[in-house]
């Protein structure tokens, strides 16, 4: 997962202006490639990493690293029974696609009752696109299917997840070739 973040960090960046916000919180954020890229572009922001406590123990060489520990704070738990409370953006980043529908919907859920009213929720995943129209995202949904019984799924069906959750989707921004960052709001 962290060399996948690495390549992604710079066109997540580019497709979304996190300046807005106050405190981010990457939720699966593994050792904190992708939270480190962001706090780096956005001199004022404060970060929370949550992970598997394993995972995280890590995080704190990685964000030294890259000169934003001081602006960090690292918690580590299972995004199944709770995650940090006090963020106005969260994050995650190829973590739905893992689980199927009832698992993602906890995991949303779990992430929702951790939000105020005005926060934001930052899906970055694979999208499937219409037919003949993105390949990669469907070659990436055979792998999940093959590899761990998980899936890509479309718009509508992170739409559908989402509305289950408690949230309503926002808008989508393409983050280079293969990802794309969704943006839900509390409902």
């Amino acid at each position: 997962m962290t060399a996948n973040s690495r390549g992604a960090i710079e066109a997540i960046i580019a497709a979304y202006d996190f300046s807005s916000f106050r405190h981010v919180a990457d939720i699966g954020g593994g050792e904190g490639q992708l939270l480190a890229g962001i706090l780096g572009a956005n001199k004022g922001l404060r970060g929370t990493l949550f992970d598997q406590p394993h995972v995280v123990g890590k995080a704190t060489e990685v964000l030294d690293q890259h000169g934003v520990v001081d602006r960090c704070e690292i918690v580590g738990g299972s995004f199944f029974e709770s995650i940090p409370e006090g963020a106005d953006a969260y994050v995650m980043r190829a973590i739905i696609h893992d689980w199927d529908d009832k698992e993602a919907i906890s995991i949303l859920k779990t992430c929702r009752r951790a939000m105020t009213a005005d926060a934001r929720l930052l899906l970055i995943e694979r999208v499937v696109e219409p037919p003949n129209e993105g390949p990669i995202s469907k070659f990436s949904d055979l792998n999940m299917l093959v590899m761990l019984g998980a899936l890509e799924r479309s718009y509508d069906e992170y739409s559908a997840l989402c509305r289950t959750a408690g949230f309503e989707m926002r808008g989508i921004a393409r983050a280079g070739l293969h990802f794309q960052v969704i943006e839900a709001v509390p409902t």
